[in-house]
């Protein structure tokens, strides 16, 4: 099934020739997915540095891992633009969603052949070529905590993760101490850190949620407030290992320690000591 025949169901009045495709990817900035888990993509869509939506309709994809997918982000119909020039020419679109459609964002996969590098097709291009590959039974979120073995998040759905304090991830870090590794996928350089205090992972980590350095003094010159604020999209936290919430300071030292051997993360990497 394609998806432009799913809009006319959901939108009667519904037409291809009078639609844009806003097909957003990772833009070396903003990560579309990681905003849209935020709840700020329709602000974020808002926003466009050229008349990109001069369309009745909009329809917005996000990409989902390979090139070819997409994941459905709304149905949109324009309410007008407003023009702007600080701090830079721009244009903010009004976009009110349209309900109908609203059920299945989030949730609908399509695969697409289209491989031009225009980011917003007309609807005419894409029309006979956007195809349901699959429905998640419910909108997609960052999901509960997956279980220390299986912890892998990027900077901005840690963000999401703390700003939310999303039930299950709280209670689970906050209960435990540890080792965790933050690797910057930018240089593969790694860094190790320790969780010792009375809020265990989640305490520290929140840390990293408001500074990204946590106060690491190399992590600090790389990704702190001199850095380009888009580096930060390149860190990613783990969990090497665990420990009793009750463990002594001395003991996570000591397994620190071998971990910063072991991955020579001090020879190579963000720890200085």
């Amino acid at each position: 099934m394609l998806l432009f025949d799913l809009l006319k169901q959901w939108e009667p009045a519904f037409t291809h020739a009078h639609s844009k495709v806003h097909m957003a990817p990772h833009n070396g900035k903003d990560c579309p997915l990681d905003v849209f888990l935020e709840g700020r993509f329709d602000e974020w869509q808002s926003w466009q540095s050229r008349r990109n939506f001069e369309r009745e309709y909009v329809v917005s994809l996000i990409q989902a891992g390979r090139p070819t997918r997409w994941l459905f982000a709304g149905l949109f119909r324009k309410r007008g633009r407003t023009h702007h020039v600080t701090p830079r020419s721009h244009y903010i679109y009004d976009l009110e969603r349209i309900e109908a459609a609203e059920e299945w964002v989030g949730r609908l996969y399509l695969e697409s052949q289209y491989k031009e590098r225009n980011s917003y097709p007309k609807g005419k291009t894409l029309a006979y070529d956007l195809e349901v590959s699959e429905l998640l039974p419910e909108r997609l979120t960052i999901g509960d905590f997956p279980g220390f073995k299986s912890v892998n998040l990027t900077k901005a759905n840690l963000d999401i993760v703390v700003r939310q304090e999303l039930t299950s991830w709280r209670a689970a870090l906050s209960n435990v101490k540890g080792i965790y590794l933050i690797t910057d996928s930018e240089t593969g350089k790694l860094c190790i850190g320790k969780a010792d205090g009375a809020s265990g992972i989640w305490g520290r980590w929140c840390t990293y949620a408001a500074t990204a350095h946590g106060g690491n003094v190399a992590l600090k010159k790389e990704f702190g407030i001199d850095a380009l604020p888009e580096r930060q999209h390149h860190l990613r936290f783990s969990i090497l290992e665990i420990a009793d919430i009750h463990a002594m300071p001395g003991e996570i030292d000591t397994r620190e320690s071998h971990w910063k051997q072991i991955l020579l993360s001090r020879e190579f990497g963000y720890n200085l000591n």
